[in-house]
């Protein structure tokens, strides 16, 4: 057999190189189907379908610069007092045993913050207790709240009576126990405030603020002023007593 020529071998590699120049390479997004050659399928070759973006990528918004401590844990600054929340005490009296007692006030600028706290009478309870096993009879004494100590605040509009407020201690008047606890009224008008104890020492004071209730008053005016911004109550206990005022055995 006759063998080519070797120029002509050399001119047809070069003709081979380019033809294979002259293929494109695939755009970005076309299937490998369109690649010259390719039978029309992609082994190992996973279609990506873009996500849809309903939202938009952004930093955290914030008015100021927390400090973190320890896992998750932030600290923010303290808000500032606002001058016109100061609240000062125009009223402090103390009821001792039963007493009632009432003042008007004209509120113009709400809220109205009604502070007390009450020490009540204790009373010593003795049971006959019996042992299940033994049966033997054995006597136990506790001191609690006398169920007649109780002390009421009533807050009403002057002219109809009618009540915006009536809370305080006993369980007696179906109140709480607490030994302090701070009341907030929110009505405006000529307020009547009552308070009625019995059987028990309390102390009131009434809160309000010197802008625009009172005419050419400022907080140097009065004899003690604070924020009444959290007022918190105090969780009811039983306090022991050496002498109780009375007995009640069974």
């Amino acid at each position: 057999m006759k063998l080519l020529d070797p120029k002509l071998l050399v001119l047809f590699i070069i003709y081979l190189l380019l033809i294979a120049g002259c293929v494109a390479p695939p755009k970005p997004g076309t299937s490998p189907s369109s690649y010259p050659g390719s039978s029309g399928s992609a082994q190992g070759i996973e279609a990506l379908t873009p996500t849809p973006e309903y939202v938009t990528q952004a930093t955290l918004f914030s008015t100021v610069t927390p400090t973190v401590q320890g896992q998750g844990y932030i600290t923010f600054p303290p808000t500032t007092p606002i001058a016109a929340d100061l609240s000062c005490l125009i009223d402090l009296r103390s009821l001792v045993g039963y007493q009632t007692t009432a003042i008007t006030f004209d509120l113009k600028n709400p809220p109205m913050y009604i502070n007390y706290s009450v020490t009540p009478s204790n009373i010593t309870i003795t049971r006959t207790i019996v042992d299940p096993n033994t049966k033997a009879e054995s006597l136990q004494s506790w001191s609690t709240y006398s169920p007649y100590s109780w002390f009421e605040v009533t807050v009403r509009n002057k002219t109809s009576g009618k009540i915006y407020l009536q809370d305080g201690f006993g369980t007696q008047k179906g109140y709480t126990t607490y030994l302090n606890q701070t009341l907030k009224v929110f009505n405006q008008g000529d307020l009547q405030i009552e308070y009625i104890s019995n059987n028990i020492t309390a102390t009131a004071g009434i809160w309000v603020k010197p802008l625009q209730n009172f005419d050419n008053r400022q907080p140097s005016d009065f004899s003690e002023c604070k924020y009444w911004d959290h007022p918190v109550n105090v969780l009811p206990f039983a306090t022991a007593t050496p002498t109780p005022t009375q007995y009640a055995t069974s």
